[in-house]
């Protein structure tokens, strides 16, 4: 727009020497249609100007490591009047290392539904936030601009590529015991003794103990009690190498989800030494977890969970299972 204003003050000044040459009222009037032009067309563009409402918009909110991420800044309009420009300037920030980009991108010539895409190819896993730092919008003669407030920032999460693992198999904790779910053990097997509760099933009451204690008592039957699964990793290191360890905790989790078996995710943040503790029982809860890895700070150096003790939250056994950088998921009691 700084040529168009260069040109607008070369015609001005032309007009003006023009007077110096001709005393004509044509020479008159045309200087005063120059002088005034800006103005008349800073008055029809301006209730376009002051009506966009810019709104940043992305195609996908997830997409795998690879593929492309697109947003697109849209500027809706109910006054249908044309702008000579509008230019922005995108920032992307990832959050695992840190980077911040900066793109500028401008149209001319735009008519109410302006979008401008912007579209970056991925390498590494992350959340990407994009924000709009900038707007502004010119006249329809291309001379006068009006910044407009920026829209809310809005992130992609860059996801991992599962690696697909082999059987885990999960020990048994030898003499821990837990109720059986019903219909899964038979008479005979190891059981437990308490009240009568409402709901039992008849076949369950012992009926000489209740006898004897003239108040009902009936037989819990016990199963084996099968640790927690826990992964445990570290969330630090070259992109490279923390890509690979990610992969591997996805294709872990997603293994024991299409089992059903619940288990936890744990690692520390890098910086504080935070430690984040995510019990997965379903593809929701595998979805907030990832979130907040994906959002974390990932430097070369910081805390560390893999040599420190697996200690369990509650009464429940676990099995601990370390990931390590260039080593296959292996479980570590």
């Amino acid at each position: 727009m700084f040529f168009r204003r260069i040109v607008y003050l070369l015609v001005l000044l032309s007009a003006l020497l023009a007077q110096l040459f001709d005393v004509g009222y044509l020479v008159h009037y045309l200087f005063i249609l120059i002088l005034v032009l800006p103005l008349a067309g800073l008055a029809l563009s301006l209730p376009a100007m002051l009506g966009c409402r810019p709104k940043l918009l992305t195609r996908n909110s997830q997409v795998q490591r690879g593929s492309r991420v697109s947003w697109f800044l849209t500027l809706d309009n109910r006054f249908p009047l044309p702008l000579a420009r509008v230019s922005c300037c995108f920032q992307v920030r990832e959050f695992m290392s840190g980077e911040t980009r900066s793109f500028r991108k401008s149209e001319t010539e735009v008519f109410p539904g302006l979008v401008l895409p912007l579209q970056l190819a991925t390498r590494h896993c992350g959340r990407l936030e994009c924000r709009v730092q900038r707007i502004w919008v010119y006249d329809c003669l291309g001379l006068f601009a009006l910044p407009v407030k920026p829209p809310a920032p809005t992130s992609v999460l860059v996801g991992p590529v599962p690696v697909q693992t082999d059987t885990v198999a999960i020990p048994e904790q030898k003499g821990a015991v837990l109720p059986a779910p019903k219909g899964r053990s038979r008479v005979g097997e190891d059981y437990d003794l308490r009240d009568y509760h409402p709901g039992d099933s008849v076949r369950s009451i012992h009926w000489k103990l209740s006898a004897k204690r003239d108040q009902l008592i009936v037989r819990e039957l016990l199963a084996a009690r099968r640790p927690l699964p826990v992964l445990i990793f570290d969330h630090l290191g070259p992109p490279e190498e923390l890509d690979g360890i990610i992969d591997r905790v996805a294709g872990l989790s997603l293994f024991f989800q299409r089992r059903g078996q619940p288990h936890e995710i744990r690692w520390a943040h890098p910086v504080n030494g935070h430690a984040h503790r995510f019990v997965i029982e379903d593809a929701p809860t595998w979805q907030q977890c990832l979130t907040a890895i994906l959002s974390d700070p990932a430097p070369d150096q910081g805390h560390s969970l893999l040599e420190q003790p697996v200690r369990p939250v509650g009464e429940d056994p676990i099995f601990p299972i370390r990931i390590r950088r260039e080593e296959d998921c292996h479980g570590n009691p």
